[in-house]
């Protein structure tokens, strides 16, 4: 199995959030994914929107995460900064192929209401919670999945149509005129009573 190259598109919101993007990103890589982090890819002297651009559209790049926060749905609904930027490219990735498998909005907080903070253009879509420390184990499988493309549940393979549906045809020995002359002649007790009758085993015998 191949190590998929993942970008993470991610707010400065402050230190902290930060810091949680560069620790997630250290444990993706942990677990065999070629991760992209300006932080670690950005050097001094390039260009970062050409940056931006190219960790979105570049084929190479088979996942992007979008760590989204309040400070991120804000950029990007407001196409703010870099998230802005990126919000522009990814908006429109994912409004032509609605079926798409490359991006996925990680949740990282939510209002008071519970909600997650999504970008407007996500919020009808699947997100990964990461949010609540308690079921962060479960969830960070959930990605994991999805980014190596090995979900838990996995449609089975359609099978072979019963055979007694396809086979259902009603049996015929071809008897039933020599039967019904048996019966006739020996309800009658006509003389080719025996003939009838041997007739009758014959064409049963052939056609069993």
């Amino acid at each position: 199995m191949e190590h998929p190259k993942l970008f993470i598109s991610y707010s400065w919101s402050d230190s902290t959030h930060a810091q949680w993007v560069l620790e997630l990103a250290s444990e993706l890589s942990e677990s065999g994914v070629e991760v992209v982090l300006d932080k670690w890819d950005l050097k001094e002297g390039h260009d970062s929107l050409a940056f931006m651009e190219k960790m979105v559209t570049d084929r190479e790049i088979k996942k992007v995460v979008i760590v989204t926060d309040k400070t991120y749905a804000e950029k990007a609904d407001g196409r703010a900064g870099g998230v802005g930027t990126e919000t522009q490219i990814i908006s429109k990735e994912i409004y032509d192929n609605q079926e798409q498998e490359k991006f996925v909005a990680v949740v990282t907080e939510k209002d008071d209401e519970g909600e997650p903070y999504l970008p407007t253009y996500y919020k009808s879509r699947i997100y990964i919670d990461l949010s609540e420390s308690e079921k962060y184990t479960e969830n960070f499988e959930t990605l994991l999945r999805w980014i190596f493309d090995k979900p838990l549940y996995v449609k089975p393979e359609i099978g072979k149509i019963p055979a007694f549906l396809v086979e259902e045809k009603s049996i015929s020995l071809g008897t039933t005129a020599a039967q019904k002359r048996v019966i006739s002649a020996i309800r009658g007790n006509k003389p080719y009573s025996a003939g009838a009758l041997d007739e009758y085993f014959q064409i049963f015998s052939e056609n069993i």
